[in-house]
């Protein structure tokens, strides 16, 4: 069989099917030649390779969308019709969390779990599992360049546009790197023009008067008074068009990898004005009546709602600014899908979408994400895959798919052999009738607290399993209830479970965080 070249000069290339086909040292020696000049593999790729758009957006809860939850608060129309053309995960849990966690689970296809390998870094939060991308690391983008498929990023996340994760942005042959939420708990360049106290009034709940949410928020007005001049320069928006721009270029491009990584709904939640009246009306509410508007209500990373004095129509507020925020990104992200279409690209394109993690809205009295309390708001995720010829749409999956298998799922989806570190699964097997290795129990961690669990039970325990909490999700949906004493059986094969994912041991870290404010 003869096989083509293709026009990146990437070597002979495989039929998705053909390399598949090839299986175990034949595939390997198929996808793997020399080194070149720079020292990268010559990896092959299927010839009928797909476009892949990998979409995520940020805090954002798989109840507040219509997909997942029919009386969802939030109208999120264009994620709800995604998730009808797709195979929809209803058991998606992040493999650890928060932010820093999956973005480096996405692209390198490793778990970071169980946080073994984290040193503190400079740029990133002094916490447990906030690591950049390691140089024995694999990156997805670098694999697929090697493959000859075009790559490109599109984010505002604050990490990943600063200098930790610079080595991955050299990896695209595109990007859009928004600077709009770049100084974010000046983890990154901090920004000077701070606007003055008096323009954060009303935003800012009293009892963060003295808190460092104060300049958090005088930096983000700052910026905003000189940046946002309209709906069209909000965060989300310029995310989704700095994608659109990268697809207008990628159209002759092709096959492409294209990332969209958008911050919001991530706190403060603050939609254009117009959205909010749009959706909720004009009356004022709880804080509103006092002339506040309450964008970042909770002293980060967390706050417990009692302690901030709010009641429960000051936390439907708080609910309100959230919804209206991702039904602001939802509309954006209808624009990027639309710009797929028109660009006669959707047909030749599979689509990603997930979230890395939610957020508390009040639940069990707290407001954000407390890593000591990583309940269901947080855990639970929105996690679809659309096939361009509609294999599996309408379809749910019960599979307990991660965020660690993104990597080696487009891979795949292109024909090319992943990388023998990436440990994720391929979850595209699920549209060809087969099935990823089974997963009974899924194991995740946010920071330093753990978490495990199956359909039913989950178990929460910080690293020293000293407190170890159950909860039985078919009588308790809300986890209101502690039921371990009840249970001994299902928390210690969930606590074995745990330590078996962890290679036999918890690493300790001594550093739990405690809910602030």
């Amino acid at each position: 069989m003869v096989r083509r070249r293709d026009r990146h000069g990437a070597g002979p290339r495989l039929t998705r099917r053909e390399a598949l086909a090839l299986g175990g040292a034949g595939a390997l020696a198929a996808g793997l030649a020399a080194c070149g000049d720079d020292d990268e593999p010559d990896v092959s790729r299927a010839e009928d390779a797909p476009n892949v758009l990998l979409i995520v957006t940020d805090s954002t809860r798989q109840d507040y969308l219509g997909a997942y939850n029919p009386d969802a608060p939030a109208p999120t129309p264009n994620l709800d019709a995604l998730a009808r053309q797709s195979l929809r995960f209803t058991h998606a849990v992040p493999e650890a969390m928060p932010t820093g966690m999956v973005r480096r689970a996405l692209l390198t296809g490793q778990r970071v779990f169980p946080m073994r390998d984290w040193v503190r870094t400079e740029g990133l939060p002094p916490t447990p599992g906030w690591s950049g991308i390691q140089p024995h690391q694999p990156v997805l983008t670098r694999v697929l360049g090697a493959a000859g498929v075009t790559t490109g990023y599109a984010t505002d996340n604050p990490f990943l546009v600063g200098p930790v994760y610079e080595a991955f942005r050299r990896t695209l042959d595109l990007s859009a790197a928004d600077l709009s939420q770049a100084s974010y708990r000046d983890y990154n360049i901090p920004f000077t023009r701070l606007a003055p106290r008096s323009a954060i009034v009303r935003y800012l709940l009293p009892e963060l008067s003295d808190t460092v949410e104060v300049r958090r928020l005088r930096s983000y007005v700052g910026w905003n008074s000189l940046y946002r001049t309209s709906a069209r320069r909000y965060s989300a928006a310029r995310v989704m068009s700095g994608g659109m721009r990268i697809l207008e270029q990628m159209r002759d491009r092709r096959p492409f990898f294209l990332g969209v990584d958008a911050f919001d709904p991530h706190e403060p939640f603050d939609p254009p004005e117009s959205e909010y009246v749009r959706l909720f009306g004009r009356e004022r509410r709880g804080l509103q009546k006092e002339g506040i508007q309450p964008i970042q209500p909770f002293n980060t990373p967390a706050s417990y709602a009692s302690k901030l004095d709010l009641d429960e129509e000051d936390l439907q507020v708080i609910r309100q600014l959230y919804a209206g925020e991702l039904a602001f990104a939802d509309a954006w992200i209808g624009r990027l899908l639309n710009r797929l279409d028109d660009l006669g690209l959707a047909d030749d394109t599979v689509v990603i979408y997930l979230s890395d993690h939610g957020v508390m809205l009040g639940e069990h009295d707290i407001l954000g994400k407390a890593a000591s309390e990583p309940y269901r708001e947080i855990y639970r995720i929105p996690y679809v895959i659309r096939d361009p010829s509609g294999r599996r749409a309408g379809e749910t999956s019960g599979y307990f798919a991660s965020t660690h298998d993104v990597a080696r799922t487009v891979l795949s989806l292109m024909g090319i052999r992943a990388p023998g570190a990436m440990d994720g699964e391929d979850l595209s097997v699920l549209f060809e009738g087969g099935e990823p290795p089974a997963r009974p129990i899924w194991t995740s961690a946010y920071q330093d607290t753990y978490l495990a669990g199956d359909e039913r039970w989950v178990l929460i325990a910080p690293e020293s399993g000293k407190v170890r909490r159950l909860y039985d999700n078919a009588t308790d949906p809300e986890q209101l209830h502690d039921v371990a004493d009840r249970h001994p059986e299902k928390l210690e094969e969930l606590w074995q479970a745990l330590i078996d994912a962890a290679g036999g041991t918890l690493p300790v870290f001594g550093l739990a965080e405690v809910v602030g404010g």
